[in-house]
C-alpha cells in the first residue's frame, strides 16, 4: 500500500472516528490531517506495520487527547442539538441528523477508553486483537471495554427511545 492509497482509503474513517469520540467536524479534519502528516513523515517505518491506518488512527486519537486537555470541554454539540430541535421535526434530514447527534451524545457519555474501542471496532473496522495492539492494552481488556460500552449504549438508546415517546418525538 502506498501513502496515497492509505490517505484516500483512510482519511474519512479517521475523521469519523474523531467525531465519534467527541471532536467537532472541523477539529476532526484538522487533527486527521495532522495525523496523516505524521504518518507521511514516518512512512518508511509505518508502511511496514501490519495496519498503517490503525497507527494513523491512534496518532489522531492522541492528538485529540492533547487538544482536549488544552481546550477543555466543548459545549458545541449541545448547542447544535438545541438549534436543530428548534427547526421542527417535519424534515427527514433533520431526523437523520438528530439520530447521529444522539449517537454522538451517547458516545460522549462513555468513559474515554470505551469510546475508543467502540470507534476503532465499528468505525475503523479493527479486530479485537488489532485494537489491543493499537491501544497497547490486553485483548481481554478490549473485550471487557467493548462489552461494557455495548451495555451502556444499549441502556442510553433505550432511555432515549422512552424519552422520545413521552415527548411525542420520533418512534
Amino acid at each position: 500500500m502506498t501513502f496515497d492509497e492509505l490517505y484516500q482509503e483512510g482519511f474519512t474513517r479517521v475523521v469519523r472516528s474523531l467525531v465519534l469520540v467527541g471532536a467537532d467536524q472541523a477539529t476532526a479534519e484538522d487533527l486527521a490531517q495532522d495525523a496523516f502528516c505524521v504518518t507521511y513523515g514516518r512512512w518508511d517505518e509505518v508502511c511496514h506495520y501490519q495496519s498503517p491506518i490503525a497507527w494513523t488512527a491512534k496518532t489522531a486519537l492522541n492528538k485529540w487527547h492533547q487538544h482536549s486537555r488544552t481546550q477543555g470541554r466543548r459545549q458545541g454539540l449541545l448547542a447544535k442539538v438545541s438549534a436543530l430541535r428548534g427547526l421542527g421535526r417535519e424534515h427527514r434530514d433533520l431526523k437523520l441528523v438528530e439520530k447521529r447527534l444522539d449517537v454522538q451524545r451517547w458516545l460522549k457519555q462513555l468513559p474515554f477508553r470505551q469510546r475508543e474501542v467502540i470507534v476503532l471496532h465499528y468505525i475503523c473496522d479493527q479486530s479485537v486483537s488489532d485494537i489491543a495492539v493499537t491501544l497497547e492494552i490486553s485483548v481481554g481488556t478490549v473485550k471487557s471495554q467493548l462489552h461494557d460500552a455495548r451495555q451502556a449504549l444499549a441502556g442510553l438508546a433505550a432511555d432515549g427511545d422512552a424519552e422520545n415517546r413521552t415527548e411525542g418525538g420520533p418512534e
